[in-house]
């Protein structure tokens, strides 16, 4: 009897531990907190710490106050610097700069003259970020990539044909630096 008793008793406080459990989405929908389980994701990897670039506002530090027009970021682009200088006919055609910073701001310039933009890094963060943004994601460089490789894919993504000048910096966090310097 007295092991039926503490048997019935273990059961009731396991149940009653299980109904207190870990399941925090009911809460968490109630009071708009952050499961990792629904944080967005990045199209490309998946990993719940990326967002996507759309979702960041220029010179926002979630930690409070701004960064001078820099920005925090947690994009997966695989490199920390990326300088690309194309001329065409002899004149600026593209110039584009990214460095992520060792406390995760970023500086961003972007500069096309083809498609008449100019996004300095200044006054627009956002906006040259969103350009290179949408550059990195469709040429998807990475520590592997070759020299001609790297050159066909930027070139593509720009649609820029024949160009006199052509300049590629990029610091991959792993690997070799990939460095690229052409005039024709």
């Amino acid at each position: 009897m007295q092991h039926k008793l503490l048997g019935i008793t273990a059961l009731a406080a396991i149940l009653t531990l299980g109904a207190c459990g870990n399941n925090n989405d009911a809460m968490d929908d109630a009071t708009g907190g952050n499961n990792d389980d629904h944080a967005p994701t990045t199209e490309k990897t998946g990993d719940n710490t990326e967002t996507a670039i759309e979702n960041d506002k220029a010179g926002d530090n979630p930690a409070g106050g701004k960064n001078d027009g820099m920005q925090e970021t947690t994009q997966g682009y695989g490199f920390t610097e990326f300088d690309l200088e194309i001329d065409v006919d002899g004149k600026d055609a593209v110039d584009a700069s990214y460095e992520t910073k060792t406390d995760g701001t970023f500086e961003a310039e972007y500069k096309n003259t083809l498609e008449g933009v100019d996004y300095d890094e200044d006054n627009h963060q956002e906006e040259a970020m969103n350009e290179l943004d949408a550059l990195f994601k469709e040429i998807l460089l990475d520590q592997n990539v070759s020299e001609e490789e790297a050159k066909k894919k930027i070139l593509n993504a720009l649609e820029i044909q024949d160009y006199t000048k052509f300049e590629l910096e990029v610091n991959f966090k792993e690997g070799p630096k990939l460095n690229i310097e052409e005039t024709k």
